[in-house]
């Protein structure tokens, strides 16, 4: 199908892609440690130092060992691919608008997977039901209070709360008058942070199962405790295909994500 005779207008239609980078909100410290031609990386966790008030002996197993009693976390690799090819005539017709334009949505859309991942990877922590029939400020504090008996550090908590539960969100008294006065919200749209917590509002939250039952959740997450690692950014091959008079385009990445520890990550959903 040729273009009009406009060729290429000045701008394309919106892009219906959620991008919100939630995945950098997670552990990205481990990308060094993934090796060519790896297919996953270990991750060491380290054991929790014992205080004591006495002397210990060099054996007893209240001293840790370095070495020892560092476990090691696997942390599986896979290959992402965003195939496109770019036809000569488009070439010619768009002076190679159109494949720009191409790149620049693959880049998104693995960005939208990522979060997508890290999501679903949280969803693996403890799950636990709204204390009434719809959201509550009392299960947001909740959430808080199970986090803080974790010991999970205020800094790096991340809750994404399903676009599917966004009425019940600002339904909340504390989050309506958090957001009503508060202008970069007005503004963006951008939910400021409420009790330590990095909000973000998602259509990419998936569903729990809760006794053969679909859920609406929330999920919390604390940033530092869920890997995201990517063994090579993104690359672009490309090919010339000959018969059909195109370039063949392939935005390649590896990467991988693991919650470290299931007491990193909550879900709390709708009865």
């Amino acid at each position: 199908m040729a273009f009009s005779k406009t060729l290429v207008s000045d701008s394309v239609v919106q892009r219906l892609i959620e991008q919100q980078n939630i995945y950098n909100s997670c552990n990205r410290g481990f990308d060094a440690l993934v090796r060519p031609g790896a297919t996953s990386v270990d991750i060491p966790d380290l054991a929790i130092p014992k205080v004591k008030k006495t002397g210990t002996s060099a054996t007893h197993s209240d001293r840790k060992n370095a070495k020892a009693d560092t476990a090691l976390i696997n942390v599986p690799l896979g290959p992402y691919a965003v195939p496109l090819a770019n036809e000569i005539t488009a070439q010619w017709e768009s002076n190679g608008i159109l494949i720009k334009e191409y790149l620049d949505s693959a880049a998104l859309v693995l960005g939208e997977q990522f979060d997508s991942e890290v999501i679903t990877e949280a969803q693996s922590g403890t799950k636990t039901a709204f204390a009434g029939s719809s959201m509550a400020w009392a299960d947001l504090t909740a959430l808080k209070k199970r986090m803080d008996k974790n010991k999970i550090p205020q800094t790096g908590r991340v809750l994404v709360v399903s676009a599917d539960l966004v009425d019940e969100f600002f339904a909340i008294d504390t989050v309506k008058n958090a957001t009503s006065y508060n202008k970069d919200y007005l503004e963006s749209g951008r939910v400021p942070s409420l009790l330590g917590f990095q909000i973000f509002i998602s259509g990419l939250v998936p569903t729990v199962t809760v006794s053969s039952a679909q859920k609406v959740n929330m999920t919390a997450f604390y940033g530092p405790g869920l890997a995201f690692v990517m063994g090579r950014q993104a690359e672009l091959k490309e090919v010339y295909d000959e018969e059909n008079l195109k370039d063949i385009k392939d935005l390649v990445c590896q990467a991988g994500t693991k919650l470290l520890n299931t007491k990193f990550a909550e879900v709390v959903y709708k009865p």
